[in-house]
């Protein structure tokens, strides 16, 4: 019996980020999946997370300033997560330099909407690598 994953994912609460999150969870509907808003989010929602996914529509959303905080001050180290954005590369700049402190491995490329790239090979990936 293959092991469910407790997944989170957490968005700015755009409707093209949300639909994006969406697809990922269908994706991954095999697994326990959670879909936040930013401002939905606390700091205990990461602890049962083996897999976290964090995606926006604009660099450093209102939203994500409870999330800003608290993944400068976690270790997620051993845990593996993916990057998305409906829009452009530097919305996944700014989700990568969020992250960074907080050791999440996020070693696939990230999913950036506006070069129409295929969501289930993505997820399938950043899945692999947890």
């Amino acid at each position: 019996m293959k092991t469910k994953l407790n997944v989170l994912v957490v968005t700015d609460g755009t409707d093209s980020v949300h639909g994006l999150a969406a697809g990922i969870a269908g994706e991954l509907k095999e697994n326990h999946v959670v879909i936040l808003g930013g401002l939905d989010f606390s700091a205990t929602d990461l602890l049962p997370a083996d897999l976290c996914f964090f995606g926006c529509d604009e660099v450093k959303p209102a939203s994500f300033s409870g999330l800003e905080d608290v993944l400068r001050h976690i270790n997620l180290a051993g845990r593996s997560g993916g990057i998305f954005t409906a829009g452009s590369e530097k919305n996944t700049a700014y989700l990568r330099g969020l992250v960074q402190d907080s050791e999440l491995d996020i070693g696939a490329e990230d999913f950036v909407g506006e070069k129409g790239g295929d969501l289930k090979s993505w997820v399938q990936e950043v899945l692999h690598r947890s």
